[in-house]
């Protein structure tokens, strides 16, 4: 039962693969893609610093001999001793405080950066998904269009052959007959050269094929430009990482207050003794503690100095915030008012040039037929139904790409 169950899905196989959709292809980049997954182990790897950095230096393990004399006797001189020891170097318990929640923020600005990366990627599968959907309609169209002009040279020929038409007609048409088979060549290999960028992306064989629909819906955009800006100041993981970036220089400035509080090092000792005083009786063993710190003396010229660094560096990382979300205000409304014109141009070709291009060319193929208008008439009527038929694909993809990016700016679907 199980082998037939897998011949089954063996057999099928081939279909199944070829039914994927956008969603799909962008969950097969976001588990795949080996750039991503290098931001995704560099954040992974950041995560560990955190307890590292709230952690205290290693104890140091001290072993030796004191007051040794030259004859290396350890029983002449009561004050030799083998000793063994072990310190530890502490700092003001705020400060292991600080430095965690610095290596927090690493953490988090990781996070965004690997999610900025992260929504670069679906945006650019989104864009050669289009672009891919684009020359294959272009190529299919370019198909039709020869298959018709198969038909006017036909028609051509006959009118030759009866004497209607000159043979001027019939060698224009194999020359735009001609012209369009070298466009669709060019067409044929631009598609299967963005089908290797995209499986690129995909970290797929360059030879992998690519489902395509038939046709995409189109669904008018009508998102205003304060709600993408909202949008992008909430989400848009390059802001939420250059705020991450002032939290982590105000922790620094705080760090760098308590830097005038002194490190201290503890040592413990043990000494043993073997020496004997005249009386016979054996030295005793020692013990030794001690505490030492550092003196801040130049705190004027260091520590102060140090705040102040910190405190431009937060005054530097707000100035940049600024700066980015001015960037991307200008970029969101750039790209709205690209889709507005695509909107425009849609709607014109849509219902407007296109029609216009279709009825003309059919009253011109009937004109020519009858010896009302030349062939040349004809093949300008068909040319320019040709072009406004590419050129719509084209602006629907560009429409459907310039969302894509919006999203990108956004942080979050548009749709």
């Amino acid at each position: 039962m199980k082998f037939i169950k897998s011949l089954i899905l063996l057999l099928i196989f081939p279909y199944l693969s070829f039914s994927q959709t956008l969603d799909d292809y962008i969950k097969i980049a976001v588990e795949n893609n080996p750039e991503l997954n290098s931001y995704k182990i560099q954040m992974e790897a950041i995560s560990k610093r955190i307890r590292q950095a709230k952690t205290p230096a290693d104890p140091m393990l001290m072993v030796g001999i004191t007051n040794l004399p030259v004859n290396f006797s350890f029983t002449s001189d009561m004050m030799t001793m083998k000793e063994i020891g072990i310190s530890q170097m502490l700092m003001y318990p705020e400060k292991y405080s600080l430095m965690g929640k610095m290596a927090e923020k690493d953490y988090e600005i990781a996070k965004e950066i690997y999610e900025s990366k992260r929504l670069e990627l679906i945006a650019n599968v989104k864009m050669l998904y289009f672009e891919i959907y684009y020359m294959t309609r272009a190529v299919e169209i370019t198909k039709k269009s020869i298959d018709l002009l198969k038909d006017f040279i036909k028609i051509t020929s006959t009118r030759f052959a009866t004497g209607q038409g000159i043979q001027q007609d019939v060698l224009k048409a194999q020359v735009e007959l001609s012209k369009m088979t070298d466009e669709l060549i060019r067409m044929e290999t631009e598609r299967k050269n963005i089908i290797v960028r995209f499986n690129s992306l995909l970290y797929r064989k360059a030879s992998d094929s690519v489902y395509i629909p038939d046709e995409i819906s189109f669904v008018e955009f009508k998102k205003s430009y304060d709600e993408i800006e909202k949008l992008a100041f909430e989400n848009n993981p390059m802001i939420i990482a250059m705020k991450k970036m002032v939290e982590k220089d105000s922790i620094m400035t705080q760090l760098a207050k308590k830097e005038i509080i002194p490190d201290f090092e503890i040592k413990f000792s043990y000494g043993q003794r073997s020496a004997v005083d005249p009386l016979g009786m054996k030295a005793l063993d020692v013990l030794s503690f001690s505490i030492g710190f550092n003196l801040p003396i130049f705190f004027r010229s260091k520590q102060n100095l140090r705040i102040q660094e910190t405190m431009l560096n937060v005054s530097q990382s707000e100035a940049k915030l600024l700066a980015i979300k001015n960037e991307i205000s200008k970029m969101i409304y750039e790209k709205l008012n690209e889709i507005d014109g695509d909107l425009k141009l849609i709607d014109l070709y849509k219902n407007g040039l296109i029609p216009q291009a279709t009825q003309n060319l059919n009253v011109g193929l009937v004109g020519y037929q009858v010896g009302k208008i030349d062939f040349m008439t004809l093949v300008d009527n068909f040319m320019t139904l040709y072009n406004y038929q590419i050129q719509y694909e084209k602006i629907f993809a560009s429409y459907n790409s310039k969302i894509a990016e919006l999203e990108m700016l956004a942080g979050t679907n548009l749709r």
